[in-house]
């Protein structure tokens, strides 16, 4: 449960980019709540980097360090783990399998996404404001045969985990229409969609339902600004509001468009290779 609850917008700054080779290093900084139990705050970083249909995130946290290859073409996603030197392959399911297969039930989420009029120029670049709201049943969280334990299912019963923030998105910056042409790509690519979201093990309940009420900012979310709480009854719901909130501060600190080599998106050499 720890790897969402710390690193809520790892997963959410994935992007690539359909005609230019673009570069994001993006540090997230992470305090109080759950992140607050090992007794100071974690500032996980991500590089992303672009080329064509292609993308390739590298996470440095202090929890894990690893990187997930995304590409279109070839519909699959790679995950590198540089501890392990394993290369594990995720393709989608084939289509007549998917449709034949039942779709499984999620957690109920509740999210949106609406502009303030606001803006502010941050390191000299104007950037627009919205304000974004999640709510995600936790006691539904093993619907659609989750692998929670029983038990833990039956602690989250009556808790709510709820998101609320503002991202100030940036628009007139290389990279920006890179940014939104890939997520229309990815929003057309089906089910490998969603194992890109999911592959790095980071995302959170609720992220792809935010992401796609992103779908009509035309920009580059340059700085996230979010808190999390809980709400709701029992010994769970207790014990994580004793914990207090967890704030979450992303912010985008380089973008440049220097080529990049073909290499970066393939597997190292002397990796094992793992396929799913």
């Amino acid at each position: 449960m720890r790897s969402w609850l710390t690193a809520p917008l790892v997963v959410a700054l994935c992007t690539a980019a359909v005609h230019a080779d673009v570069t994001i290093v993006t540090t997230t900084t992470i305090d109080g709540g759950m992140a607050a139990m090992g007794g100071q705050s974690m500032s996980p970083k991500i590089t992303n980097r672009i080329k064509g249909l292609k993308s390739r995130n590298d996470i440095d946290a202090q929890m894990i360090q690893m990187a997930t290859i995304a590409d279109l073409v070839g519909k699959q996603v790679i995950v590198l783990r540089p501890d392990q030197r394993t290369a594990q392959i995720i393709t989608p399911a084939p289509a007549a399998a998917a449709k034949d297969a039942p779709a499984p039930a999620g957690p109920s989420i509740e999210s949106s996404v609406s502009p303030t009029g606001k803006s502010q120029v941050i390191d000299g670049i104007k950037c627009d404001e919205y304000t974004f709201s999640t709510a995600v049943n936790m006691s539904e969280l093993n619907v659609g045969g989750g692998t929670m334990p029983p038990e833990a299912a039956e602690m989250m019963k009556g808790v709510r985990m709820l998101l609320k923030g503002s991202i100030w998105v940036a628009k007139d910056i290389p990279g920006a229409a890179d940014y939104l042409a890939f997520q229309k790509a990815v929003a057309g690519a089906g089910d490998l969609g969603s194992v890109i979201s999911g592959a790095s093990g980071m995302g959170m309940p609720g992220l792809d339902k935010m992401m796609k009420s992103m779908a009509n900012v035309n920009g580059l979310a340059y700085l996230t600004e979010m808190t999390m709480t809980v709400e709701g009854t029992g010994q769970m719901a207790e014990m994580m509001q004793q914990m207090g909130p967890m704030k979450i501060t992303s912010k985008v600190t380089s973008i440049t468009t220097d080529p990049i080599a073909d290499d970066v998106f393939e597997i190292p050499a002397g990796y094992t290779i793992v396929k799913q």
